[in-house]
């Protein structure tokens, strides 16, 4: 068993020890080292999946310039932590698989409601209401499209009309902008 004396022996050699090696070496200049920098993480990629989220409402316009307003609540998820911008929402009617009618919301009526960032790990519900003035179609595709903070790809994802749990006719009349409009489900 170490006595005190014996301790405090080991620990004045050991403090002797570390100061001959703090001591300056001999020879040339007392250069410094450059410290290594901090290598930060990569962005993430944005990798964004849309879906419908609910039941797409078919209303009549309130404008008789148009036959009806379609409600369709779409589901915006990013996964990977990267972050976009949401540029447009598209909606296509197809008959007899020729485009009959297209509707577009710009990056303005996005920006303008808030919704055009879309953040890293987000998961939210939007509705986006779309205005149309023929109903002789057989089938309708929405697009959104995306540019990736990071590198500035642009690209778009095809929201399934299949993906929405049912359509639900609404006889409340509903007034769509000319430009269309975007907000949170509720």
């Amino acid at each position: 068993m170490k006595t005190p004396r014996a301790l405090s022996l080991a620990i004045a050699t050991a403090g002797l020890m570390l100061s001959v090696l703090a001591l300056p070496s001999c020879g040339g200049g007392g250069g410094s080292t450059t410290p290594t920098p901090t290598t930060l993480p990569p962005v993430p990629a944005v990798s964004i999946a849309t879906s419908g989220s609910g039941n797409a409402v078919l209303h009549p316009s309130l404008d008789s310039r148009f036959f009806f307003a379609l409600e369709t609540p779409i589901r915006i998820q990013e996964s990977s932590g990267g972050t976009a911008d949401w540029n447009f929402a598209r909606i296509q009617f197809f008959r007899n698989g020729r485009e009959n009618e297209r509707f577009e919301i710009g990056a303005d009526v996005i920006d303008r409601a808030g919704f055009k960032r879309i953040a890293a790990r987000s998961n939210q519900v939007y509705t986006v209401v779309f205005r149309n003035n023929d109903e002789n179609f057989d089938d309708l595709t929405i697009t959104l499209g995306f540019s990736d903070i990071k590198d500035g790809r642009q690209f778009t994802t095809t929201v399934s009309f299949g993906s929405f749990t049912d359509i639900t006719i609404s006889l409340t009349p509903l007034s769509v902008p000319a430009t269309g409009t975007v907000r949170y489900m509720k």
